[in-house]
């Protein structure tokens, strides 16, 4: 059995490839491990675990979430992928996300992290250098497995020119030159099936989409693989 593994937040766990997009890619099923308003560090984290419990998927492929996102192992209950690890983005999602803080983590406290932990971070530079570090290690991972991968952005329309001035992104080089990345500046998959609606549409492209625009989407991305893995 040839799987498709998928991983990603919520814009890639309402994806669910069509067959001709899945027999496309040489594989016979599909496996989507994404999660709700999670971070790419639990992409990073669930992709290895899920491998290491799995042994080598055919092809992996991830819609890179919010690079703001993060988490912390502080979940009520322990699932074989995720163990406690608990998504954390926003205080007023700590009621609403699919699990709930475990008895022994007061939630006042959480919530005052959060508070703390983006209002001492300036600039989207903090987010970025993490975010990228974590896709180049993340490809070098899948690399080393001899594992087919394809990476894009889905939602954060990443552009140089915040970055710009900044010491230590030096990295940006790698990702470039990765062929199982998607031009982090020139692509993002939210926008890309936003500009394929017709007719009346929100201003906001980061919505969760129609199968229909994951259809464009993945006519998109088989192109891509075809040409350049």
């Amino acid at each position: 059995m040839k799987t498709l593994l998928i991983n990603g937040c919520s814009f890639g766990k309402i994806w669910n490839p069509s067959q001709e997009f899945v027999e496309s890619l040489g594989c016979d099923s599909t496996i989507n491990i994404s999660k709700v308003a999670t971070s790419f560090q639990r992409t990073c984290r669930s992709t290895v675990e899920w491998v290491a419990q799995n042994g080598n998927p055919n092809l992996v492929i991830i819609p890179i979430t919010f690079a703001h996102r993060w988490e912390l192992s502080i979940s009520d209950k322990e699932d074989n992928i995720d163990g406690a690890w608990f998504p954390l983005q926003r205080k007023e999602l700590l009621d609403s996300v699919e699990q709930k803080l475990s008895p022994d983590v007061s939630k006042d406290k959480v919530s005052q992290l959060i508070d703390l932990y983006y209002g001492v971070i300036p600039t989207i530079k903090t987010h970025w250098d993490k975010i990228f570090t974590e896709i180049i290690l993340l490809s070098a991972f899948l690399e080393s497995r001899k594992i087919k991968h394809l990476f894009f952005d889905m939602c954060n329309e990443f552009k140089k020119r915040h970055i710009q001035g900044y010491k230590g992104f030096s990295k940006i080089k790698l990702i470039e030159d990765n062929r199982n990345v998607i031009d982090l500046f020139s692509f993002c998959g939210n926008r890309y099936m936003w500009e394929s609606m017709t007719g009346d549409k929100s201003e906001n492209f980061n919505q969760h989409h129609a199968p229909e625009q994951y259809e464009i989407l993945e006519q998109r991305l088989i192109n891509y693989i075809n040409t350049n893995i």
